[in-house]
């Protein structure tokens, strides 16, 4: 959280202030993957101490069809290994910007190694991804966890996964916000679009079909009957909505330019959609971004802020760099 801050507000100060309990998290996280296993993993390997399976975790909460007494006592070290490793990661890089560089050196140091161990323990000789499910997928593309030459083929599994469900997601808590993103990503708009607008269970308009006004706990937190499962207002599945900010819209925050002092409205259209608009109010002021589509057309306009750049791209691949105004576009649709 306190990164998301930083990246929105490019206030440095939340970073410096939080910066001890962050260390104090990842510090513990490793002690854990040192000092505890679960019990499945009986033979240890030099690369077991960096991954963190011991304990409980709630991991990969609220998937389709997966038995909750089972769920208790898996092993989620694929989960929590691939967090370990974010969190080191993103705790370097930290660390850096705050002036701290031997603890950014020790924190890039555990994160190397912590990959290492994630790909010796869940990477198979084939390529495929240990445990074989939709959010391994998922997790492993977002976070960087497979090596580049498997990016194209571990997206491809994916794809197939989703296709076996019968062109449903199988996600939980922690890898649904990454679902569509990670398709639209790796070239998959299109499948993106189809899970965005599946209308039976499991799926988001399953929800909207039961009556639904909040996103739901559990994807089938009222059944048929109206019978609640589990909490109707959870923002977790909701995470969705970014798609729409991000990728639909098209308006993203760049890394290297915290603040949205320099940003991207790259729309991706699809799904059938002919229009779409959003509204971002930054630091610097209100940004928008509105598309429609007529007559084999794409028109886009966009306004950016004072004291702002973006660099806007359009369906057909095109870019321009717009200063503050409002700055309008079209090509083929």
């Amino acid at each position: 959280m306190p990164w998301e801050l930083y990246l929105v507000y490019n206030d440095l100060a939340v970073l410096a202030e939080f910066r001890p309990m962050m260390t104090r998290w990842v510090d513990f996280a490793a002690e854990r993957a040192r000092t505890r296993s679960h019990p499945s993993r009986t033979a240890q390997a030099p690369h077991h101490e960096f991954v963190w399976d011991g304990g409980f975790h709630w991991g990969e909460w609220c998937e389709p069809d997966v038995d909750e007494e089972a769920f208790r006592t898996a092993d989620h070290g694929a989960v929590a290994t691939a967090y370990l490793y974010r969190s080191a990661s993103l705790l370097s890089r930290i660390c850096a910007l705050t002036g701290h560089p031997h603890d950014a050196g020790r924190y890039a140091l555990l994160a190397a190694n912590t990959l290492n161990a994630w790909h010796k323990e869940f990477i198979a000789d084939d390529g495929s991804l240990i445990p074989n499910t939709q959010a391994t997928y998922v997790r492993a593309l977002a976070f960087g966890l497979v090596p580049d030459d498997l990016r194209a083929a571990t997206a491809d599994r994916l794809v197939e996964l989703i296709r076996a469900a019968g062109t449903h997601l199988g996600t939980g808590f922690l890898a649904t916000p990454y679902l569509l993103p990670v398709l639209a990503d790796t070239g998959h708009l299109g499948v993106a679009y189809e899970l965005l607008f599946q209308d039976t269970a499991p799926s988001w308009l399953t929800m909207i079909d039961r009556g639904a006004t909040t996103i739901w706990e559990h994807w089938d937190g009222l059944d048929e009957h109206g019978t609640p499962h589990a909490s109707l207002n959870h923002y977790s599945k909701g995470a969705v909505v970014s798609f729409l900010h991000c990728y639909t819209a098209g308006i993203r925050l760049r890394e290297d330019s915290p603040g949205y002092r320099h940003f991207e409205v790259r729309p991706q259209p699809g799904g059938g959609l002919t229009w779409a608009e959003a509204e971002l109010d930054s630091v610097h002021g209100r940004t928008t971004s509105q598309w429609h589509i007529t007559d084999d057309l794409f028109h886009l306009s966009v306004t950016v802020p004072p004291g702002t750049t973006a660099t806007a791209t359009m369906p057909d691949g095109r870019s321009f760099t717009a200063g503050p105004g409002t700055h309008v576009d079209s090509c083929g649709a």
